[in-house]
């Protein structure tokens, strides 16, 4: 009998594995900053990060004009069935704070990096490609077409470093339907405490593939029944 509950065992983990995790074909931030007579996007490349900050655009004097957010793009969705649940999971490093410094300061923005914040993210899907390089477009219009006018997948207040997950399977349902309209999710950061943090994820290129992935849900079922199977198999012992 005890061989028997193993083999079950090991066939409900086997079945349950058999839908593979997906790795990311880019994630990346970029920088918008806007002045007087020049508006441009930068690309910004960072090993083993990256970045979004609190959208602050055009809302707050002290900022405005200066934000980052992220896009991450998986493009390897035929491991994943319609209809099954599946997650986006994300792993934050730290959050980049501002310090209040003296009124004299002259210099560079002076930041912590702590595991700890208070973070409002906004998971949206991208309508347009992403691109890191600098562009002659319209940008407040690609933003606001592309970006924030987007339904959200999902908003999320971040509290704490490490991993959490967000369930993003219509999005994803959507694109394996349709493979064209897959232009990847947009993260935005809505408020933040302080003001104008960044939250800094680990990359696909971190060592030790700390970087985004898709995930499907443990089924709910075989986690009853894997528990069934352990307290039978506790009984037995206790018989014998």
């Amino acid at each position: 009998m005890v061989k028997l509950f193993s083999l079950l065992i090991c066939f409900f983990l086997f079945s349950e594995g058999r839908t593979a995790t997906v790795g990311t074909n880019y994630d990346a931030d970029t920088y918008y900053f806007t002045q007087t007579y020049n508006e441009v996007r930068t690309g910004a490349l960072n090993s083993g990060t990256f970045h979004v900050g609190q959208h602050i655009l055009n809302t707050n004097p002290t900022y405005n004009g200066h934000f980052n957010f992220g896009a991450v793009l998986f493009s390897g969705l035929s491991s994943f069935s319609p209809g099954e649940n599946k997650f986006l999971q994300l792993n934050v490093r730290d959050f980049k704070t501002p310090v209040t410094v003296d009124p004299g300061y002259q210099g560079p923005p002076v930041y912590s990096y702590l595991t700890t914040g208070n973070f409002r993210l906004a998971l949206v899907a991208l309508q347009a490609d992403f691109t890191e390089t600098a562009v002659t477009a319209d940008l407040p219009g690609w933003y606001q077409t592309n970006l924030f006018s987007q339904p959200r997948i999902a908003e999320v207040v971040v509290t704490t470093a490490g991993i959490f997950q967000v369930n993003v399977t219509a999005a994803v349902d959507s694109w394996i339907a349709s493979p064209s309209t897959n232009f990847g999710f947009g993260l935005i950061g809505l408020d933040s405490t302080p003001m104008a943090s960044t939250l800094r994820f680990y990359s696909m290129e971190a060592a030790g593939s700390l970087g985004p992935v898709l995930i499907p849900e443990p089924a709910t079922g075989s986690l009853i029944f894997l528990a069934m199977a352990g307290m039978l198999l506790r009984r037995r012992s206790g018989k014998s």
